[in-house]
């Protein structure tokens, strides 16, 4: 009788403890912050809408597990990934990286921006400032989260290459055009660059940057199919608005 009531004490004791330490976790744990820097696209504010969505989010511990060690449920738009840490119990870092959108195109009245895997991670109304619109090139299929399919692959590192190109000397670029060809033609505010075919084309933005800046904002029609680093001869006409 005796062995039996120190059981049923024994497990009283346990249960009132687990239940006063689980007391203390959860009042001396609560996230109160939330320290997030990177990122481009979203604000801190977003990030943390994005990831706050439930009241158990509220704990620190276990909103570090939920997105490192289980994963973030629903991928975010524009990020690559999260790293974070726990600065102390009630405050997280988290470091936002952007992934890489290479391009956009037009589908049923929306811009379907995808990354370099060609997967299609946003759907807008208006383009992304800092990504070309790709026309010229024939797709199937233009799904939100699956990878577009065209006709040639081949053209996904080909777009990586220039953006890739395009962003590292500063070039704003509008509009990145294909023809049946596969020749490339860049629009760039009101002005066009007629590249030609190839796969790598960084010497030609490398020197194309260097002509935007000498043109002094005036337009023009740059012909760059022949230009290598050999021949640096670049035929340029000067466009008006009638050509326009």
């Amino acid at each position: 009788m005796r062995k039996s009531k120190w059981i049923v004490f024994l497990k009283i004791f346990i249960i009132a403890l687990l239940v006063v330490l689980a007391i203390v976790y959860f009042e001396n744990f609560k996230l109160e912050r939330l320290i997030i820097e990177g990122g481009s696209h979203y604000t801190p504010q977003e990030i943390e809408e994005y990831l706050v969505t439930s009241k158990a989010d509220g704990f620190t511990h276990y909103f570090y597990l939920r997105y490192n060690v289980f994963g973030s449920p629903d991928p975010i738009p524009y990020v690559e990934k999260l790293d974070m840490e726990i600065i102390d119990k009630n405050t997280i870092h988290i470091q936002v990286y952007d992934k890489m959108m290479i391009g956009c195109v037009e589908h049923m009245g929306a811009f379907m921006h995808f990354d370099r895997d060609g997967i299609v991670v946003e759907s807008a109304e208006q383009p992304d400032e800092d990504v070309p619109v790709i026309t010229g090139i024939a797709f199937s299929k233009v799904v939100l989260g699956q990878k577009m399919e065209i006709e040639d692959e081949r053209l996904f590192n080909i777009i990586l290459n220039l953006t890739q190109s395009i962003q590292k000397n500063g070039i704003k670029c509008d509009r990145v055009d294909f023809d049946i060809r596969q020749n490339v033609t860049l629009y760039i505010g009101g002005s066009e660059v007629l590249l030609g075919g190839g796969e790598i084309y960084d010497y030609k933005i490398s020197a194309l940057k260097k002509i935007l800046e000498a043109a002094g904002g005036v337009d023009y029609r740059y012909d760059m199919r022949n230009y290598s680093e050999e021949n640096g001869e670049v035929p340029a006409k000067k466009l008006n608005i009638e050509e326009e």
